[in-house]
């Protein structure tokens, strides 16, 4: 039987889902009165109905789902009510654009109310019928030809306000088939984050946003990419090559089978042959259990570099486009399951020229913080950051989850987005 909380203590508890392509992770905080956060639960589940971050087998994720969030109410002692979920794909766009308003106020003082008619101006765009808009992110505001105004306007004077703007836009058919998944494990939704966003929380420091880094989030199905600028998301993207590739590829090049694919990557894997010290022997178990194979690390290595190669040079691609590679004076973090495998990072440098970092979750204060210090937990603990920055700001969850087909966020929904990240500048 669950252990009741208090409705006091109920209130304080905050749950970040991460729903991957080869894992489902819970993370269950709670937080003080002193604003400390402490882990108190962990669930992991198999993902079994997802493939590159999309919904395939709806009944196979709601019962990853399930098992993943009981081991988490078990570990934690709580009962789970409401949770923020991930969203990520090489689905997901960032679109640029920009508009203009007249300030009709007598004292020509800019107010929210304008802001907020300046963002509903900039997201009346053209977007496909099967999209939606789920974030409208500022980038730079012009008042009466002055440019290079990167905080909030309000306050400020004039009679002629323009704004450039990212807009972010993903499939319906995503978004509602992952809210309608999580909806039918009986819990409320409080949020859903891109995940690259989620993920920055808890690995990028606010310098590094500001004097620009990208970071490459490589996961099971999917590779997520954020280049952050004076401290907003300049560009986002996402990669359908990841870590569960760099698996096929091993179970195709020497016959195994996927476990055991996964187990000699973990153990002996390498993503740059140069890297290995001395090139040993790997016994690999066959697939008709019988006498098991031979191979060696240089080989496996092989089959692996291939592939993080791809990973990394798509990547590279993705950081032209954002057109500010040479402002990235943080250089890159990289993070996510895929970053584990030996020598990733001295691959990543070499692929793309500038300093790499290994980003491991930081900003929690107590509890399982040991258990989800790795890069597997990057996204997980960026929801719950996520969330309580939304909770001390009083911003709500805004469209995307209620399973209907929209092709744009509210009005008051796009403000609530662009008003967090007022909040992180």
């Amino acid at each position: 039987m669950k252990s009741k909380k208090s409705k006091d203590t109920e209130d304080e508890i905050i749950v970040g889902l991460d729903v991957g392509t080869t894992k489902i992770c819970a993370i269950v905080a709670q937080r003080k009165e002193n604003n400390s956060i402490n882990i108190i639960g962990i669930g992991k589940a198999p993902s079994k109905g997802l493939h590159r971050g999309i919904v395939v087998n709806p009944q196979k994720t709601i019962d990853s789902i399930k098992e993943a969030l009981a081991e988490a109410e078990l570990n934690s002692g709580v009962e789970i009510k409401s949770v923020s979920v991930g969203i990520a794909g090489h689905h997901i766009r960032c679109i640029q654009s920009s508009s203009t308003i007249g300030i009709n106020n007598p004292d020509r003082v800019i107010q929210e109310e304008d802001i907020k008619r300046l963002m509903e101006t900039a997201s009346l765009i053209r977007i496909p019928s099967d999209t939606q808009i789920i974030a409208v992110i500022p980038q730079e505001y012009n008042i009466d030809g002055k440019d290079g105004i990167y905080e909030s306007p309000v306050g400020m004077f004039g009679v002629r306000l323009e704004a450039k703007v990212n807009i972010i836009t993903c499939l319906v058919s995503s978004i509602d088939d992952l809210s309608k998944c999580v909806r039918s494990c009986d819990v409320d939704i409080d949020d859903i984050v891109l995940e690259p966003i989620a993920s920055s929380h808890s690995v990028l420091d606010e310098t590094e946003k500001k004097v620009g880094v990208a970071m490459i989030d490589i996961g099971g199905g999917t590779t997520d990419l954020a280049v952050f600028k004076k401290g907003v998301l300049k560009y986002t993207a996402g990669i359908g090559i990841a870590g569960s590739l760099v698996t096929s590829d091993i179970v195709e090049a020497l016959g195994i089978s996927e476990e055991e694919a996964e187990r000699i990557k973990r153990e002996y894997g390498y993503a740059l042959i140069s890297e290995i010290l001395n090139d040993d022997e790997i016994s690999v178990d066959s697939i008709n259990r019988k006498a098991p194979k031979k191979t060696r690390k240089s080989i496996l290595a092989r089959i692996i570099q291939a592939r993080m190669q791809d990973i990394f040079e798509l990547a590279a691609i993705e950081i032209r486009n954002s057109q500010i590679q040479n402002e990235l004076h943080a250089g890159v973090v990289i993070t996510g399951g895929g970053s584990l495998i030996k020598g990733t990072k001295e691959l990543a440098e070499e692929i793309l020229g500038m300093e790499v970092n290994l980003g491991i979750p930081t900003g929690l204060t107590g509890g399982l913080i040991k258990e989800v210090e790795s890069p597997i937990y990057a996204t997980g603990v960026g929801l719950i950051l996520h969330r309580i920055k939304n909770m001390e700001t009083g911003i709500q969850m805004s469209g995307g989850s209620s399973g209907k087909k929209r092709s744009q966020l509210t009005a008051k929904g796009l403000f609530s987005k662009v008003k967090t990240w007022f909040d992180e500048l």
